[in-house]
């Protein structure tokens, strides 16, 4: 429940202080840029301390990642108004359907750790270490890639 209650406000806040953001110049791509280290690092605090992480330890990493949240809007705003609402629904499909590989991925990493014998608990470890490496390997081609198509002169 405090995971749930921690991310309401976080998108509840987001509604609030995007706007006037963006007022100042800071866009969806710069704040994600500064903001996404965040949750990678709250990530491997998680995982270095394995069972010591408890529930407000993944509630801060779960308000963290909602700095991605704020690229949905940018999405809608790089498009023309009619075709706005378009870019929006294939965002969504692409977002639900990438979180689905994730997990599934994750549980297909943890049980396959389980089937070599590792306790429960490290499985989730390992698993999770690997997760936060390859959003490591994502935010880097974000960095280095990502910028440039951003732009949408259309």
């Amino acid at each position: 429940m405090l995971v749930n209650l921690a991310m309401l406000f976080a998108f509840l806040g987001w509604g609030v202080v995007m706007p006037r953001l963006v007022r100042r110049g800071i866009d969806a791509m710069r704040l994600m840029t500064w903001g996404l280290p965040l949750p990678l690092l709250l990530l491997f605090g998680n995982v270095a301390l394995g069972g010591a992480a408890g529930a407000v330890h993944w509630a801060l990493w779960c308000v963290a990642c909602t700095f991605v949240s704020v690229s949905q809007p940018a999405v809608g705003a790089a498009f023309p108004a009619m075709l706005a609402g378009r870019a929006l629904s294939a965002f969504n499909l692409v977002i639900f359907a990438g979180v689905f590989c994730i997990q599934w991925g994750i549980g297909l990493l943890i049980d396959g750790l389980r089937a070599l014998g590792l306790p429960e608990a490290e499985a989730f470890r390992l698993a999770f270490a690997a997760f936060g490496l390859c959003c490591v390997v994502a935010y880097i081609w974000f960095l280095r890639v990502g910028r440039s198509g951003a732009d949408n002169p259309g």
